[in-house]
Parts: structure tokens; sequence; C-alpha cells
């Protein structure tokens, strides 16, 4: 039937987004649309109701289930991304192929062999049309959303929370959508797939009109840049770096500080690029300035933002003799403050281990809140275990990856 030929189509941006909730709803209206009042008529639904066995069983629902559980859990931490973004697109394009190999049956090849005026593998040929359309819609997703990354990667002000449960209900409400109004759904599929685009294509427009020329070469230099990336040239007037690694539109008022609040918010401390690995050493890929050359430049990056360790607490002791709405401003601050400038080069794995002893705390102050002292210095608690556990898992990768002085040119 050509329904589910169009449903496998039209979801393809969200196969691009949720693949294994696409997939978990796709199964459980295969299994039980008939049954829905008001949908259980619907073209798409009986199309669906004669997918194979396999596809509708309890064992591949629950397996789906937990799958798509562990994906809404997963897509805002930083660390389970950067693991899996070398992965992204071919797991989307494998799961979508799947199903679409599920939906397509032999009535629906031959509809397709006539479009296609093909003979052979017409069955496997659209799944791999929907495959490589996934993988295509998952690439320009993932650029779109590098804008969300660079300002909140590590979701300290809650982005990624309020994007990860947009993506969600998306998702949802598009495959009951698509069930409906699948024609409409095909073509509001197409204005997101070129709504990724623009924004990936906007966002590089921006980032290059940001940029100055290089008074000796001419060569577009980013304007908080300490230098230019390719002959070297001092900028005289470098703009301040803001609180999320961009140029303000001030100029810098200390040129000293200036490398290190580039490396704190994971730009190249020369030519203020943005560093997309998650590694104590690594060049940058623009100048390849290298991040730390030595264990003593890492110690010196380390002491600065250890200085900020008084300031911070004492804010969120600030913060927490506000009642409950204090807390949020007061985690949002030393999270940006203390704990960005060391989470951002820690790697993946060690990463996601220090993640879940920052959790195991935090639920042990929680518990602990009733207590009046220790409730009321709750918030500041947060902020020294966090920054210590993160701080103790920087300094061990640090003192495995790099030398103790800097090797000769």
């Amino acid at each position: 039937m050509l329904q589910s030929i169009l449903y496998s189509l039209a979801t393809v941006p969200l196969f691009a987004s949720r693949p294994f909730l696409a997939a978990f709803l796709t199964a459980l209206l295969a299994s039980y649309g008939t049954h829905i009042p008001w949908l259980g008529d619907k073209d798409v639904i009986v199309a669906l109701s004669q997918s194979p066995e396999w596809f509708r069983s309890f064992w591949c629902l629950l397996a789906l289930a937990a799958l798509a559980t562990g994906e809404a859990l997963s897509a805002k931490h930083a660390e389970v991304r950067a693991v899996m973004e070398e992965l992204d697109s071919w797991v989307k394009s494998a799961v979508a192929l799947l199903v679409a190999l599920a939906l397509i049956d032999k009535q629906d090849a031959e509809t397709i062999k006539h479009i296609q005026h093909q003979g052979l593998g017409v069955h496997s040929a659209w799944s791999l049309v929907v495959a490589g359309a996934t993988w295509c819609a998952a690439t320009l997703r993932r650029g779109a959303l590098a804008i969300v990354h660079e300002i909140d990667d590590h979701d300290d002000i809650g982005l990624q929370t309020a994007l990860s449960w947009a993506e969600n209900s998306w998702v949802v409400l598009g495959v009951f959508f698509f069930v409906i109004a699948p024609l409409v759904a095909l073509f509001l599929s197409l204005l997101a797939v070129a709504g990724m685009w623009f924004a990936r294509r906007w966002a590089r427009k921006q980032e290059e009109h940001s940029r100055i020329p290089c008074s000796k070469c001419a060569t577009p230099v980013l304007p908080h840049a300490m230098r230019c990336q390719k002959c070297g040239q001092p900028l005289e007037h470098p703009r301040a770096v803001g609180v999320f690694g961009q140029p303000k539109a001030k100029e810098s008022t200390d040129l000293a500080q200036q490398r290190f609040l580039l490396i704190a918010r994971k730009r190249c401390p020369v030519c203020a690029t943005r560093l997309v690995k998650r590694a104590v050493q690594q060049a940058c890929p623009e100048c390849r300035t290298v991040t730390f050359a030595s264990l003593r430049e890492f110690e010196e990056y380390r002491r600065e933002i250890d200085s900020r360790l008084p300031k911070t607490l004492l804010v969120c002791l600030l913060f927490s003799a506000i009642p409950v709405v204090g807390v949020i401003p007061g985690v949002i601050y030393y999270r940006l403050n203390l704990v960005t400038g060391f989470r951002g080069y820690i790697p993946p794995v060690t990463g996601c281990f220090a993640r879940i002893w920052v959790r195991f705390v935090h639920w042990g102050l929680i518990l602990m809140q009733p207590i009046p002292l220790v409730g009321a210095l709750m918030l500041p608690l947060m902020c020294w275990s966090t920054f210590f556990v993160y701080r103790r898992a920087l300094n061990g990768s640090a003192r495995e990856a790099l030398p103790a002085l800097p090797t000769a040119a």
C-alpha cells in the first residue's frame, strides 16, 4: 500500500532526531493501532498492521522501549554525545532501514517497481533510499544543533534539557500526525529538513560576519583572538570573551587573562577557534596550537580555575539564602564559572563516571537537606563537591596525557 511508503518517507526527520523512539511508536501503532478510537480505521494504521510478526512482537516492543528510554535520558549528556557522535548518523540510518524493511510489503514493492520501472531488489532499494535520506537529515541536524551545543554544551543553563523535551514531544506528536494526514506530514518533513539546512548555513554566516581582517595578511580573524591563525600577527585590541565563548562588544582589559578565558570556554588560546575534542591535549584545527604543551602549562591553567573557588562559594552561599528560587541561578553560576573550565577537557568515558559520582553526591546532599546547618549550606556543598570531582578527573587525565616539560619544536 502506498500509505506505508509515504509514512516511511515522511518520518525521516523523526528517525534523524530520535530513531528508537520513532521506531517504538511505529511498532506500537502496528501492534495496537487498529484498537485506538478515531485512528484504527486510518489507511496508515491498516498498512502498519500488516507489517511482519517479528516487528509487532512483545520482545521487539520491549527492546525498542528500553532503547528509546536510554536514548531520551542520554540525549542531553555531552559525554554520551561525544561517545556516539561518530556513529550517530549510521545508527539512525540503520534503524530507519530496518523499520522501512518491516513496513514495505510485497504490494508496496510492486508500487515502487512501477514508479521506478525496475524489476530487481526494489524492496531493499526503497529501504536504502529511506536510510540514505535519514543519514542526510541526521547530518544536517547535527550541524544545526552545533549552535546549541556551542552555547550550552554541558547543559549548564538547562538548554539541552529543554531541547531534549522539545524533540521527544515533536517525535511523539509527529508520528500520530503522520497517521492522520500523511501528505501534509510529508510536506512538513521537507520543511523541517530545509529548516535545519538554513539554520546550519545561518550559523556559519554569522560567525564569518563577526570576523575582522588581520592587519598584516587580511585573513578573517575572530575578534576575541590573540593572534591571526595564518601569519601570527597579534591583534591590537582583542575583544573580551563572553560567558559562552563568544566575543563581547567591549575590548579586553586584561590580555594576560585572555588566554585562560579562551581555554576555559573551549577556545584556542591563540586564534579563539572552537575546540571540538574532549581531550586534555589537542591541536587547534585552524592554527595547530596545542592547548597544553606540558603538565606545567596545565597546572598554570588549573591554578587559575582554582583561584575562582572562594568567590564562587561565597556567591553560592548568598544564593542559598534565597529559599527555593536561589538554587537554580546558583547552580548555573558555579557550573559556568568553575566546572565548565574542567569538564570540557575530560575524555568522554572519564566524564561519564565523573557525572555519575556528582549525581550520587548531590542526591546524598538533598537527602540531608532537612538537617538545619547542612540544608543552609547545601548549594555551596554542591558547588565544592562538583568542583572537586571534575578537578580530580581532569588531573588524572592530564597526568596520563601530558609530558612534564614541553617537547622541543
